[in-house]
């Protein structure tokens, strides 16, 4: 069955408010960090792997947007470690990795994603690369500077637009070609310890159309993102976890959300976001031990948009490697 030309003009005009830079549409962006920001590569001490799957606005049924994220972090270059595989001792100052010199402190992350879109008409897919450089200041503190490179392409199934009258702007895709590639490149810096973090990126450092269409632009719409989070205690086995993360428009507005979230145990934890495109998120997730866990988010729209929009459902799925010591995230 073929759609009527209105409703690819419709996909095309949410299309074109991402302008070929990719950002992961997801109600949980700190899981996809290292894609917001690539100096968030290699912070945490195993590797993961991470797929999503997001159902936006499902009041549109059969043509509600779907989203798919795949990223993979892990670290090239680990720090000295001098308890690994060592005699116990008495002192354990003789074991504290930050009396040792920094350039055997240091740490270089690296990951990769990919990521496939349905709107409509219209699917994008494409992937990157990320690589940070963690550099050692005081006591469980670091500094660390990142670069990532991302391809994607955008495409027009055209068999499923049909006219009634030769609309030049259908001709014209038809003679030209309905698919556009687009590379990315961005940078990004972070500071951070066990308990805060406080990162902005940069996106434009490069930005260029591979493959030109009529579909869509290399022009800039974002100028890069600001995340910030802090942990902290408030009983024995719940810490509370607030965070925020923004994305810099080029106009200089932001579009920032703003989470809390409860931990118990660090096994199970809910929470809630506000997100300033007016809606709100309610979130789920459990480790169910120290390599697997998920997370559930359910998104409801705040404006008059929500009468013909409805909600959207985000999973997360995470798998960590040579988790042995148990640790978790930095981020949150």
């Amino acid at each position: 069955m073929k759609t009527p030309f209105l409703g690819i003009s419709f996909c095309l005009f949410i299309l074109s408010s991402v302008q070929a830079q990719y950002i992961p549409n997801s109600a949980q962006p700190y899981q996809f960090a290292s894609l917001l920001n690539p100096a968030f590569s290699g912070i945490d001490n195993f590797a993961d792997i991470k797929l999503s799957y997001r159902y936006q606005w499902a009041g549109y049924g059969a043509d509600a947007p779907r989203f798919i994220n795949m990223a993979y972090n892990n670290r090239m270059v680990q720090p000295l470690d001098l308890a690994a595989n060592t005699l116990r001792v008495s002192n354990a100052s003789i074991l504290d990795s930050d009396n040792l010199p920094k350039n055997k402190r240091i740490i270089q992350g690296f990951g990769v994603n990919f990521f496939n879109e349905h709107v409509g008409q219209i699917e994008r897919m494409g992937g990157g690369f990320n690589y940070a450089y963690n550099y050692p200041l005081a006591k469980k503190k670091r500094l660390s500077f990142g670069a990532s490179a991302l391809i994607d392409n955008t495409k027009v199934d055209l068999n499923k637009i049909t006219l009634r009258d030769a609309d030049p702007y259908y001709q014209s895709l038809l003679a030209n070609g309905s698919a556009q590639t687009n590379l990315n490149i961005r940078t990004g810096v972070l500071f951070y310890s066990p308990t805060y973090y406080v990162g902005i990126s940069y996106f434009p450092i490069l930005n260029v159309a591979l493959q030109k269409s009529d579909i869509s632009t290399n022009q800039i719409f974002y100028k890069g993102s600001i995340q910030g989070g802090y942990f902290f205690t408030v009983a024995e086995n719940i810490s509370i976890r607030p965070s925020v993360m923004a994305l810099w428009q080029t106009n200089n507005k932001l579009a920032v959300d703003y989470s809390v979230k409860g931990y118990i145990q660090n096994k199970v934890w809910c929470g809630i976001t506000y997100r300033s495109t007016k809606s709100g998120v309610f979130l789920l997730g459990m480790n169910i031990n120290e390599k697997i866990s998920f997370t559930y988010a359910f998104e409801v729209p705040l404006s008059n948009y929500s009468k013909f929009a409805g909600t959207s459902h985000d999973l997360v799925l995470a798998y960590r490697f040579n988790n042995f010591r148990r640790v978790n995230a930095y981020t949150w």
